[in-house]
């Protein structure tokens, strides 16, 4: 059974606050993350993409390079505004918003929704109500893939606790126990094809964080 998460609307606005001042200062890679060559190299037919978290969009960017469009979705405004500045071209774009939000707006399906390194910025309900949301956008047969940081990875053992998976070290995290997240997603209506937890997936100079990454479809 999950614990109640101590997790606020205070704590909200100090996050998004935090991301725009580290968007402003533009100091993220612009080369892929190994996650997205990773998804790429899964796809063999062009495929309407969803991003949430978009971030400096180097993803999101990756993809539309390969023949997608791309839509990059993101809570910051420092970071849609980078990306538009960023990527003004091409079979792509970027909104500000949540993925709750867009949905109410925008009545487009997708073939694949991608995450990275985004559900542990959410509260549990939050994350509930993107993976709910996420199921309802996409097409039949469509994929989700999602890479989060794992409760086994160190970083979950330092700064501030709030809950068994809540920190705040530098910001706000919620670290992720695979078991209890594919029991989530199975209860949605994803079929489990691929979960992985393991370091070497996620490395950025000396740090390699435990992670999980996971590949579901909409059935």
């Amino acid at each position: 059974m999950e614990h109640k998460e101590k997790y606020n609307m205070s704590s909200d606005k100090e996050l998004i606050h935090y991301w725009d001042e580290y968007y402003k200062k533009d100091n993220t890679p612009s080369f892929p993350s190994p996650f997205a060559e990773y998804v790429a190299n899964k796809l063999s037919t062009q495929q309407d993409i969803l991003e949430i978290g978009c971030g400096n969009g180097r993803d999101s960017k990756f993809f539309s390079s390969k023949g997608h469009h791309v839509t990059g979705l993101d809570r910051s405004r420092e970071a849609i505004e980078l990306c538009k500045n960023l990527y003004s071209s091409g079979p792509i774009e970027f909104f500000y918003g949540t993925i709750t939000e867009i949905a109410k707006t925008n009545k487009k399906k997708f073939d694949l929704i991608y995450s990275r390194f985004v559900i542990h910025a959410m509260s549990l309900n939050e994350e509930l109500e993107m993976l709910k949301v996420s199921y309802q956008l996409l097409n039949k047969d469509g994929q989700l893939f999602i890479e989060c940081r794992s409760t086994n990875d160190p970083l979950s053992q330092k700064g501030e606790i709030l809950s068994r998976t809540e920190r705040v070290f530098g910001h706000y995290r919620r670290f992720i126990i695979l078991d209890e997240f594919i029991q989530r997603l199975v209860q949605i209506g994803f079929v489990v094809v691929e979960a992985i937890e393991n370091i070497g997936l996620a490395k950025f100079g000396e740090e390699d964080p435990m992670v999980i990454r996971v590949q579901a479809i909409k059935a």
